[in-house]
């Protein structure tokens, strides 16, 4: 009698340890070669390996399944290539049997035709083979912990078949990505303007169409990169993934491109984000725009417009400013701003001649916006500025006096004058031909 072969001896004691109904169903010829060579337990093993895989994936890339039924197109999937390594390892199969299924390359194109990135669907690739081989490595080691020559067998057929699966099922998305990716771009990109226009939509009909949740904590991005620079949209997509890490684990990103240089971006938090962020250093002819957190499509809607209303904002400074601006840290100069014009007459009106460019003015502006920041402590400012108790008195009352401040008037309009100027940074206007606004010798 003939010895039976290793492999066969461990995928023979495979067994579930629940019992299956309605999967065994859509196994297909896979299923059926198992089930004949090696038994309804190897089986029922291959399908609870299979929803592992799924299971594992869809919590660690979440973006990937949105509902019950991609959960179950994926676990289709999974359980194949589980079915198709037991094939494969136990050489029960036909010699042309690829590591990757129809299911597998149905998949693949689903995700392209769901507007995911190829990194989403090689990353899941990962995650689910690890589970996969794991398993396999398991189930032969506990028929016989000492026989390495079959653990380094399973263990060097994974490594070569991986390849071949990876490449099979990249083709497949990238040739459907070329296929139907600009006409998706074209749709979510509509979709999003909708949207954010403010009109009415179904939710759940669009978050299946953007594959991303807009029921969701969401933070909006506008990122851009200056006409004389080389930064593309990847580079942008690098240089704001770590910036939106901070605020919190997320749970999906959506991403529209604008152009060759522009991107708008969600990022969507498993609970509400925090408004903690590092500042980060300044990048040469790159813009990034962040709104505030939001929760739901009034939220995805809000903290776009707000990321839009930062670079419009950063649009009108006087002077250039890259690099990253959150709303939370302009939210009064974006409301002042909204209508530059009008800012700017009511900055000059209220300032008069302190809204000169004269670095004494500067200086004067200064001390004054402290002065009221800090509720009218002249030892306040005093420490803050590094000068004497005089030379902020004398300061303040040259600043009041410059502008026409009356006694018993609100510092309201003068503070919110002073942010304004300060922002466009305006210095088209003649200065004033004034004297020296020093504070005088023996008062510093």
């Amino acid at each position: 009698m003939t010895a039976e072969a290793p492999a066969l001896r461990w995928a023979h004691k495979l067994a579930g340890v629940r019992s299956h109904g309605s999967e065994l169903d859509w196994l297909g010829p896979d299923g059926a070669q198992v089930s004949k060579h090696l038994g309804a337990g190897a089986v029922a093993w291959a399908i609870e390996v299979g929803e592992a895989i799924a299971t594992k994936i869809s919590e660690e890339i979440p973006q990937l399944v949105h509902s019950v039924s991609e959960f179950a197109v994926l676990r289709r999937a999974t359980t194949s290539t589980t079915l198709r390594s037991l094939t494969l390892a136990t050489d029960i199969g036909e010699f042309d049997t690829a590591l990757a299924s129809a299911e597998v390359i149905e998949i693949a194109q689903d995700f392209a035709r769901r507007g995911l990135e190829l990194d989403d669907l090689l990353r899941s690739i990962r995650v689910g083979y690890a589970v996969l081989a794991g398993a396999l490595l398991d189930a032969v080691i506990a028929n016989d912990p000492h026989d390495t020559t079959e653990v380094r067998r399973v263990s060097v057929l994974m490594f070569e078949l991986m390849d071949s699966f990876t490449a099979a099922a990249a083709t497949a998305f990238l040739d459907e990505q070329r296929a139907t990716g600009d006409h998706i771009a074209a749709a979510r990109l509509d979709l999003v303007r909708t949207i954010v226009g403010g009109e009415s939509v179904d939710v759940e009909q669009a978050s299946r169409v953007l594959n991303y949740p807009l029921g969701a904590h969401h933070v909006a991005v506008i990122a851009s990169a200056g006409q004389s620079s080389s930064t593309g949209y990847a580079d942008l997509r690098a240089l704001v993934d770590p910036i939106v890490s901070q605020l919190g684990p997320s749970s999906a990103r959506l991403i529209i491109p604008i152009g060759a240089q522009g991107l708008w971006m969600w990022t969507a938090y498993l609970k509400p984000p925090s408004s903690h962020i590092d500042r980060l250093p300044e990048h040469r002819n790159v813009n990034v725009a962040m709104g505030q957190p939001g929760s739901g499509i009034d939220g995805f809607r809000r903290s776009h417009h707000e990321a839009r209303a930062v670079d419009r904002l950063r649009l009108a400074s006087g002077h250039p400013r890259t690099g990253l601006i959150a709303h939370r840290d302009v939210e009064l100069e974006a409301l002042l701003l909204a209508d530059v014009n009008a800012g700017r007459h009511f900055a000059l009106h209220h300032l008069g001649p302190l809204a000169g460019a004269d670095p004494r003015l500067i200086e004067l502006r200064q001390t004054l916006k402290l002065y009221f920041e800090y509720d009218r402590s002249i030892s306040k400012v005093a420490d803050i500025k590094h000068i004497s108790r005089n030379t902020v008195t004398y300061r303040v009352q040259k600043a009041l006096e410059l502008c026409g401040h009356q006694d018993g008037e609100g510092p309201a309009k003068l503070y919110t004058a002073i942010l304004i100027i300060d922002w466009l940074d305006e210095t088209k206007h003649e200065p004033p031909q004034l004297g020296d606004v020093a504070a005088p010798a023996d008062s510093r």
